[in-house]
């Protein structure tokens, strides 16, 4: 989830054609929103996120209403253009989930609220079971320093050393440690143990995402079982009752997202999401050896036909399959607000991906053809897609604002390729003019087919030769310091330079190592430069001591004094050291100073 900041609202309105940028210097054209405008509440007053927005069939009559698991500890749910009901929450949700716990008839969907270390079950909208996740393990150093203390065996500073000798070790200390930890009041210490004497030390966990994944059948009624992922760095899989954990995997980083394909039955897989930045890959319950390095952290985790699509921090949506490989990249132009999978039951069967941006745009993708776009007023904070009412193909957007905004997909829509003009350019289907073969390209190949092996070896030789002679050239370059690096076997010194800056005022920079293996010792480095057009920092310097097989690294300020008068080269000179009878220098290397930017006054 992502909480957008304050942006420039676009002043496009609703079902307005835009023009969009596609690659660098090209410009897709105009695209029209696919949507029907259906109802729009600008003062809902709602504040949630993607995973705290759900619609199903609650009371098995056919409407499906929308249920919000708002912010303010608050669930509500809509019907048509009303609000029907509120039901007050004991913590703040952090997703909800619809999902079908038996095969009786009628198959009244459940919905399971995620908040806390607890997932509450509703039935008919009423309070029916509570699932609290299992307690994790206690390390049994921590313990035994907590039961001590309430016994009496070690006193209270004690404990809290041996404490933070546990944590500068590595190991993850509980709650209870580290509000101990932080208490600077001896009186008030002794205050907090009195308050937790006689209760054992229990390492609880919250959950962080939640998920369905289908039971045996892929069908909108068949039984499922809830995903969840917790901050401890697992994944649960719950039974359809909601009683008990039937799949525990160890991922190790706390999951962001999830997504999931496939049937629990049948074979399965667990897209996660990591805060670490990275994509981790479950199939039937194993933990595989694919990981993806994601460029930046996610804020979208969406599961499309074949793919997962994840969006990061740096305005990209890649695609990946299955077993890790990317697909394809969408480059956006500002960041991503939302994600949402938009799965249409129409004769297609369409699955494309919906993604809110900062800018106000909200746009819908087939795979990577962009198909339509509407703006919003404000920025979003969630998306849904689903069926609403009786409507199949319903997106229901919240915004910062608390606007709730509800649209239609047309039944006559087509979200195929060839049906908004996307794909290939139709100059791709003009066959190009290719000459007719004349009589003289037919002699060339046939001399190139009986003497393949000659032009061969005399293509083999001539670039043998050019290598050669690139060679020696470079080792020419170095040897007489004519170049920005400079190398001498005498003394075994390298030197290279390197400029940075715009202009008027760069950084050289002297990269020294001694190859050798003695040090040297008051080795004195001169610099020349023309001084009509550059003011050195300082033209000379002493370096007191070369390390054998250590890279010294020295920088020195150029100043450009006119930038209008051209460049010229600045000469650095390794002299020989102190107590030496050769006046000769050592190394010499010289670099071209780049062109410099007027100073701006």
């Amino acid at each position: 989830m992502v909480d957008p900041g304050d942006y420039a609202a676009a002043e496009h309105g609703h079902g307005a054609a835009i023009k969009t940028s596609g690659p660098i210097g090209q410009i897709s054209p105009a695209l029209k929103s696919v949507w029907l405008e259906a109802f729009n509440d600008p003062v809902a007053g709602i504040t949630a996120y993607t995973p705290c927005v759900h619609t199903c069939n609650l009371f098995g009559d056919g409407d499906n209403r929308l249920v919000i698991a708002d912010e303010d500890r608050k669930l509500k749910v809509w019907k048509g253009t009303q609000k029907a009901s509120e039901h007050q929450l004991l913590d703040t949700p952090v997703a909800i989930c619809s999902f079908i716990s038996d095969n009786s008839q009628p198959r009244l969907p459940a919905l399971a609220v995620a908040a806390g270390s607890h997932i509450y079950v509703y039935r008919n909208l009423r309070p029916y079971s509570k699932f609290m996740l299992p307690s994790e393990n206690v390390n049994t150093e921590e313990q035994d320093i907590w039961q001590k203390v309430m016994e009496g065996e070690i006193v209270i500073g004690d404990a809290v050393a041996q404490l933070t000798r546990l944590q500068d070790a590595g190991v993850v200390l509980q709650t209870r440690s580290l509000q101990l930890m932080n208490i600077g009041d001896p009186d008030a210490k002794m205050a907090f143990v009195e308050h937790w004497q006689g209760q054992p030390l229990v390492a609880t966990t919250v959950i962080t995402c939640m998920d369905i994944v289908k039971q045996a059948f892929d069908e909108p009624d068949a039984v499922s079982c809830l995903v969840v992922g917790t901050e401890s760095g697992r994944i649960l899989v719950i039974n359809a009752a909601g009683t008990a954990v039937v799949k525990n995997i160890w991922v190790g980083i706390t999951p962001a997202m999830i997504a999931v394909q496939g049937e629990l039955d049948v074979g399965y897989r667990i897209t996660v999401a990591g805060r670490d930045g990275k994509l981790y890959h479950i199939r039937n319950g194993e933990l595989t050896q694919t990981i993806i390095q994601l460029e930046a952290q996610p804020v979208g985790l969406v599961r499309l036909q074949k793919h997962v699509a994840v969006g990061c921090m740096n305005d990209v949506i890649h695609a990946y399959q299955p077993t890790g490989r990317k697909s394809w990249s969408i480059y956006l132009p500002c960041h991503i607000l939302a994600m949402q999978r938009m799965e249409v039951t129409s004769q297609r069967m369409t699955k494309a991906l919906v993604v809110a941006l900062s800018n106000g745009e909200v746009r819908v993708y087939n795979e990577k053809l962009l198909v339509s776009i509407h703006t919003v007023p404000n920025p979003v904070t969630a998306l849904w897609f689903g069926r609403y009412g009786r409507e199949d193909n319903t997106l229901i957007t919240i915004t910062k604002s608390g606007m709730l905004d509800i649209k239609m997909l047309p039944r006559t829509a087509n979200l195929e390729a060839g049906a908004v003009g996307g794909g290939p350019p139709p100059e791709q289907e003009i066959p190009l003019a290719v000459p007719k073969k004349t009589r003289l390209y037919v002699e060339q190949t046939q001399r190139e087919r009986e003497q393949a092996a000659d032009m061969h070896r005399t293509f083999q030789r001539d670039l043998a030769k050019l290598r050669l002679t690139t060679a020696r050239a470079y080792v020419k370059v170095l040897t007489d310091g004519q170049g920005a690096a400079a190398f001498t076997t005498s003394t075994n010194l390298s030197l290279s330079l390197s400029v940075a800056g715009l202009g008027p005022r760069f950084r050289l920079s002297l990269l020294l190592r001694n190859e050798g293996t003695k040090q040297m010792l008051d080795v004195p480095v001169v610099l020349r430069a023309d001084p009509a057009l550059y003011s050195l920092g300082k033209t000379q310097f002493v370096i007191p001591l070369l390390v054998p097989g250590l890279q010294y690294t020295f920088e020195i300020p150029v100043t450009a004094l006119d930038p209008l008068q051209g460049t010229d080269n600045v000469t650095v000179l390794l002299l020989a050291p102190g107590g030496s009878s050769s006046s000769a220098p050592l190394l010499q290397a010289t670099i071209k100073m780049p062109m410099s930017e007027p100073e701006d006054v």
